[in-house]
């Protein structure tokens, strides 16, 4: 392959599929299958005006604040470098799908699991900055709110994603192989107990951890509309608020994708028709079940979210993470 061909290949990867455009497109249905589950959980209809079902209606939502709003902010709120924060924190998150096996073109290394926790770590980044940089003390309430609940599911993420990959690749610290090559197909006929309960460990905790980095259901706290107006994006409108939107379901959807694929390893991701239908199903699965346990629980404060942060994913991702060094 010449590398004007592989140059061509990495930016649609990125760019398209299974980058920005895929994971876009995918966020927005998500949006509208979570808003319509939750409306059926709360006895409700949820969206229904634009396109069949409603299924439209975050693609339009997203394409007026984008295209047909303005940006109006206070006059003290850097809106335009809280702009660019946000699309830096998109194509941090573009640029980690090339280790996904998902894509046609995909970079496998024995450590790219820290490659994918570092690009990954941006939007999070994004998300702080975005609430502290502004002007009004309700993104900046949420933008503390943010970043403290960040001390505690950053690390849980990122040993609960050591542990799962260390357990499906054994002897590596690679995403990709652990995606595509589990040694549960390719190692081992089965996994040990120890390596079962591992994985399965580690699972759970990086689903809590997500829900509070998603900022969904109990740990909705940075964006409260009750108590903080909207939280860290109060203070947007327009392209910037669009951008932060969008930038939430795209990092809601890798996770999901990489969460529900390393979860359950088989069959494994790969680019073929029956690979990418597979993921997409296991997708759904996750999807749905935290869907369900997160909203049908109440938001919780900041002080409980900690301790259950502290008390629930931090340990039980360390204790996978020891395990998984250990077998």
């Amino acid at each position: 392959m010449d590398p004007l061909e592989a140059f061509g290949r990495a930016l649609f990867t990125t760019l398209v599929y299974p980058g920005l455009l895929f994971l876009a497109l995918l966020g927005l249905v998500s949006q509208w299958y979570r808003r319509k589950l939750v409306a059926r959980l709360q006895n409700r209809v949820g969206p229904k005006y634009v396109g069949p079902l409603g299924i439209l209606q975050p693609f339009a939502d997203v394409y007026k604040l984008l295209f047909v709003k303005e940006l109006v902010t206070g006059l003290y709120t850097p809106a335009k470098l809280l702009t660019y924060t946000l699309v830096l924190g998109m194509v941090a998150l573009a640029a980690s799908t090339v280790l996904l096996p998902i894509s046609p073109l995909f970079i496998g290394t024995d450590y790219d699991v820290l490659v994918f926790i570092y690009l990954t770590l941006y939007a999070s980044i994004a998300f702080a900055i975005t609430g502290l940089g502004s002007a009004s003390p309700y993104p900046i309430l949420g933008g503390v709110r943010y970043v403290t609940m960040m001390l505690a599911f950053e690390p849980a993420i990122a040993m609960s994603l050591i542990a799962m990959v260390r357990t499906l690749a054994p002897g590596t610290l690679s995403i990709a192989e652990a995606l595509s090559r589990p040694r549960i197909l390719y190692g081992d006929p089965l996994l040990t107990i120890a390596q079962a309960f591992t994985l399965v460990t580690a699972g759970v905790s990086l689903a809590i951890a997500l829900l509070s980095k998603a900022m969904l259901k109990p740990f909705d706290i940075p964006e409260a509309e009750t108590e903080v107006a909207g939280g860290y994006l109060a203070e947007l409108s327009g392209p910037a608020l669009g951008l932060g939107i969008l930038l939430h379901e795209v990092e809601l959807t890798l996770f999901l994708l990489v969460l529900s694929n390393l979860l359950i390893p088989v069959p494994p991701m790969s680019p073929d028709t029956l690979g990418v239908v597979a993921s997409l199903l296991k997708y759904l699965a996750v999807l749905t079940t935290l869907v369900i346990v997160a909203y049908s629980m109440g938001r919780v404060k900041l002080d409980q979210a900690l301790k259950s942060l502290v008390k629930i994913p931090l340990p039980l991702s360390f204790i996978s993470l020891v395990i998984s060094f250990l077998t």
